[in-house]
């Protein structure tokens, strides 16, 4: 009777090791920054010239004033994608020339940050938002910085894709 007993615990840890789910390097990294702190990519491999574009919680389209706006939001279309409240998303756009052929959607369990995009809620909630740091709805993987900062009223991390003059 022991055996089986041993077997069925094996087999209990085998799927509860099945079930973990591995976080992404990326949200790693971001899930380290502390405020206040405007930090560069991790390099992810990503080729030079490509676009990311991050997609807060309920957000399901790209601002129309990023450059691969249409290219991203007909890609979103068609896979008929929602933003909800428990996930935020990084679109990555590798230099392709044209439709959805290289570009990929990162999904991320919101943690103990949020991403924001919308420039009204950063304005409001941001406590700080350093000179020379520029909010951009999608950048250059090049340009790209991190802005890392706390909603005001809360502990909770900020986090803004942007670009940063030195």
């Amino acid at each position: 009777m022991i055996p089986l007993f041993r077997a069925a615990g094996m087999l209990a840890l085998i799927a509860l090791g099945a079930c973990s789910e591995e976080r992404h390097p990326f949200d790693r990294h971001l899930a380290q920054l502390r405020p206040v702190t405007v930090a560069a990519l991790p390099d992810m491999g990503w080729p030079v010239g490509t676009m990311l574009c991050p997609m807060g919680l309920y957000q399901s389209e790209v601002s129309d004033s990023a450059p691969p706006a249409e290219r991203v939001n007909a890609f979103l279309k068609q896979k008929q994608f929602l933003g909800d409240e428990g996930l935020w998303s990084l679109i990555v756009v590798k230099p392709m020339p044209e439709g959805d052929a290289g570009i990929e959607q990162l999904f991320f369990k919101r943690a103990d940050y949020d991403v924001i995009t919308d420039p009204q809620r950063i304005e409001r909630d941001a406590e700080t938002v350093p000179a020379g740091f520029a909010p951009q709805a999608c950048v250059t993987v090049e340009q790209a910085r991190l802005l890392v900062t706390r909603e005001q009223r809360s502990h909770r991390k900020l986090i803004i894709f942007g670009t940063a003059q030195t």
